[in-house]
């Protein structure tokens, strides 16, 4: 983006005093405690300047800057120094806040030094200037031009609040303070409240880019990504190009999903800086998304040259391994590897989460409802949390436990199919069958062609009717089934039938339908193991293996079998 390049003439002053004195200068106290000038009329450094021309600097617009500078230039150059220390906050607030625009009047080095001016060097210096006597709305925001420097400590944001509200209190209106405010607290991380004060900015000044960035950005903290698409659509043509806007554009529409054009725009900026590590690793991440892991691999093993470490790389690691190569013993490592470094990181705990929930194993010595804790402590309402923490506890067949989760869950009106059907048969195992068919009957007049809801609606009822009755609704819903419907309601079936020989026949024709029906090939391996037909109990239980290679107790089952049959 273009710098500040305007000339300036030589220094001859070092003194930190305003040339000219306040006059009238009435003070009242916020409630921040930050001191402000009162409602009465004041007369400050710049009360000989035009009002106007003072206004629009504090309303700190690049348009209202302009138009102000331009208002207060002179042909002779001859100029008072309040004039000249006007025009040089106007310039440093275009350089530090609008670095997209281009600023083309002059400025000045030999004026006295004065409390603005001196505020703004030590906010370059990342230093909040508290000595500005907070006697007008420039001395009062100018030092929170801090936060827009690098690397500051995280206290300099708490000292800035209160001069962001007082600001506030006497500008309502201004561009400049809105925007401010929701700089720091988006730093600050309360999305919430940066979203409402960009909004305001956006609304002010809706062609300016960095206020279109930063609002973008914020909605997709606040998982607007909808919103935050249709405001990054509004940056001008001119700064299509600008890598700053090809950055938030490829975040957008990641989070929107499109993937395509998140790998384009991600494309582009490793074009420009080849060597930006964390777009290389986002690039890696978009074909993870993308179910293309030969490429996303091979990024990932690009960026562990440089950095191993790094939470984002170790988390993406273990995906691939977790979802590309079935290695969940290499997941597991990598996850626990991270969580020693990371250990309070939400994303790392919930993939910890999912390992755990998917293994039926513990991950860094922990299971997934215990893992999804940690999360819920900090989220309490993170619905995957509770949905992990839920399954966790149904494979370790703590049933009370998990009836708790699930009856938070299904209280939820856009509760998943998924989360209907577990409430119904942890319902069922805890014999509480009117619940059961209460909920999954509702369910099923809201959507009678969904299959998982026909699933929970067949054991609900199942439940709490008789062989006949259930039998009579199995066999009227076969005919019109999907295969993979007739392969579950076939080995639903599979429990009623009065004879063994009807019950297997049952299973074969549910594996006819779906031959990757586990939970039918595990019922064949329950049967023949009961019969002590240890050879063919092994050879459906292998197969519910190689489908289920990451199940834990799947795997110590078929261990054992193996020493039985030897």
């Amino acid at each position: 983006m273009p710098g500040f390049t305007a000339p300036k003439k030589k220094s001859k002053s070092k003194n930190n005093k305003n040339t000219e004195t306040v006059a009238e200068q009435n003070v009242e106290t916020t409630e921040h405690g930050t001191k402000l000038p009162s409602k009465a009329k004041t007369r400050t450094y710049f009360y000989k300047i035009d009002e106007s021309i003072v206004s629009g600097v504090e309303n700190g617009s690049p348009e209202s800057i302009k138009l102000a500078v331009s208002k207060l230039r002179k042909s002779d150059g001859e100029y008072a120094e309040n004039e000249k220390v006007l025009m040089n906050v106007a310039a440093e607030i275009m350089h530090m806040v609008w670095p997209s625009e281009k600023t083309n009047w002059e400025t000045f080095d030999e004026i006295e030094d004065n409390s603005y001016t001196g505020s703004i060097n030590s906010a370059k210096n990342g230093i909040f200037d508290s000595s500005t006597g907070n006697v007008d709305f420039l001395s009062t925001t100018l030092p929170i031009l801090v936060i827009l420097t690098q690397n500051i400590s995280p206290n300099v944001y708490e000292q800035c609040e209160p001069s962001v509200q007082a600001a506030l209190e006497l500008n309502p209106d201004s561009l400049l303070i809105n925007y401010l405010a929701g700089i720091l607290y988006k730093q600050e991380g309360d999305y919430p409240n940066a979203e409402k004060y960009l909004q305001l900015a956006y609304e002010k000044s809706s062609n300016v880019l960095e206020v279109i960035l930063a609002y973008s950005d914020v909605l997709v903290l606040n998982k607007k990504a909808a919103v935050a698409f249709q405001v990054i659509a509004s940056v001008p043509a001119e700064y299509d190009e600008d890598i700053l806007v090809l950055k938030e554009r490829a975040k957008v529409s990641f989070v929107n999903k499109d993937y395509s054009s998140a790998e384009k725009y991600v494309a582009k900026v490793l074009q420009k800086t080849p060597n930006d590590l964390d777009f290389l690793l986002f690039r890696a991440k978009i074909f993870i998304e993308k179910k293309d892991y030969i490429h996303a691999v091979s990024l990932l093993d690009m960026y562990a040259r440089q950095n191993d470490t790094n939470v984002d790389y170790l988390i993406l690691r273990a995906k691939v391994q977790l979802d590309w190569s079935k290695n969940t013993n290499a997941a597991t490592e990598t996850v626990e590897k991270a969580l020693r470094l990371y250990p309070e990181n939400e994303e790392l705990l919930m993939l910890a989460t999912r390992i755990s929930s998917v293994t039926d194993s513990p991950v860094a010595g922990k299971y997934a409802d215990e893992l999804a804790s940690y999360v819920l402590k900090a989220n309490p309402d993170n619905k995957e949390a509770l949905i992990y923490a839920m399954e966790g506890l149904i494979q370790r067949e703590n049933w009370n436990e998990a009836y708790k989760l699930s009856s938070q869950l299904i209280l939820n009106e856009a509760a998943s199919e998924e989360v209907i059907l577990n409430h119904v048969r942890i319902c069922t195992q805890l014999k509480k069958y009117t619940e059961a068919l209460e909920t999954a009957t509702n369910a099923y007049r809201r959507n009678p062609e969904n299959e998982i809801i026909m699933q929970a609606y067949v054991i609900a009822y199942c439940s709490v009717n008789s062989n006949e009755e259930a039998l009579n609704l199995i066999n009227g819903f076969i005919t019109a089934s999907s295969s993979k419907m007739k392969s579950y309601l076939y080995y639903q079936r599979s429990f009623l039938q009065h004879t063994e020989e009807a019950a297997l026949a049952d299973l074969r024709s549910s594996l006819i339908a779906n031959p990757r029906n586990s939970d039918s090939l595990f019922r064949l391996y329950e049967i023949y193991y009961e019969k002590e037909d240890y050879r063919k109990a092994q050879y459906y239980l292998r197969q519910v293996v190689a489908i289920n290679p990451n199940d834990s107790s799947i795997r110590k089952l078929n261990e054992a079998l193996t020493q039985l049959v030897k």
